[in-house]
């Protein structure tokens, strides 16, 4: 007796919705499982944005930085919870999440020394929470200066990756050192004044213009070089003992001040005070910010001068 046609119909229906679910069930382990495990073809294979702790140790524990991330911010804990320049944390992301395993160098646990992967190398571990993730010894650089020694602290195993991450691990200073963070392209009005020198510059709709000392068109071949080293400057150090009066701040005529107004109407001035005594760097600050940078005579001298002319 032969089945009615529609009794076809809805087996086919019925096979067809399992395979959809079956073929979802996969895909949605493979995700599952791709978010649970780690990338065998990476040395680390570490989810960097569930990382929420780091701590980079010097050779022979000369030096101990230890880095959190506190909400969205990361911040140098060992110093005084300064923000940590992002540059630094894509650079430690690039290297705990992608940098490839690379090369067996060597089993041997007498080459440690010679390869650097001893108490000489640099310590580094990552914890998820209370769970250690990372733990590692970076020691020399290898063949060409493009390649690493390293090895897992709980194994024997050294590997060259084909990565230099040593001048990474080498700073001591994680701090986020850059006086001013803003976009340039969002100031819309300029007060520079370099000693006698008082220059203002308005963002018109026909493009910049100088509107003292005297009034003459300007442009953004002019403007815009100087606002970009305005928001690239590195200090020297921040120093944290240092009262503002101190440090020439206030109190007393600023030679060099160097005023913004942005899009939102909001304004911030770079203001520098005196030079340091014996060293060739000047204490700089922001009128709204609260920390006092050191930041070198060239820098002060030269790319912060400015003379009737220069827009």
């Amino acid at each position: 007796m032969s089945l009615p046609i529609s009794k076809f119909k809805n087996i086919f229906i019925l096979l067809g919705v399992l395979a959809l679910l079956l073929v979802g069930l996969g895909v949605y382990q493979g995700q599952t499982a791709s978010k649970n495990k780690r990338n065998p073809a990476s040395f680390f294979g570490v989810n960097f944005d569930k990382v929420t702790k780091i701590r980079v140790t010097g050779t022979n524990g000369l030096y101990e930085n230890i880095l959190e991330k506190k909400k969205d911010d990361w911040i140098v804990a060992s110093a005084g919870d300064y923000l940590i320049n992002p540059k630094y944390i894509d650079d430690l992301k690039d290297i705990l999440q992608n940098m490839p395993k690379g090369e067996l160098a060597s089993r041997d646990k007498g080459k440690h020394e010679e390869l650097q992967v001893d108490k000489v190398g640099i310590a580094l571990q990552a914890w998820q929470g209370d769970t250690l993730v990372a733990d590692a010894v970076i020691g020399k650089e290898g063949p060409g200066f493009t390649f690493t020694y390293i090895r897992k602290a709980d194994s024997d195993n050294v590997y060259l990756v084909p990565q230099n991450i040593r001048p990474i691990f080498n700073r001591t200073d994680w701090r986020d050192k850059r006086v001013w963070i803003f976009d340039p392209k969002k100031v819309t009005a300029i007060d520079w004044r370099y000693k006698d020198v008082e220059i203002s510059l308005l963002k018109t709709k026909d493009g910049w213009r100088q509107i003292s000392p005297i009034s003459t068109p300007s442009s953004d071949e002019k403007v815009g070089p100087e606002l970009v080293k305005l928001s690239d400057l590195y200090a020297s150090n921040i120093d944290e003992q240092i009262s503002r009066k101190d440090a020439g701040l206030e109190s007393k005529k600023l030679d060099i001040r160097i005023e913004l107004t942005f899009e939102t109407g909001e304004k911030d001035a770079l203001i520098v005070g005196d030079k340091i005594k014996d060293k060739e760097e000047y204490y700089v600050a922001r009128e709204n910010g609260k920390l006092i940078y050191t930041l070198d005579s060239y820098t002060v001298e030269e790319t912060l001068k400015k003379e009737i002319g220069a827009f």
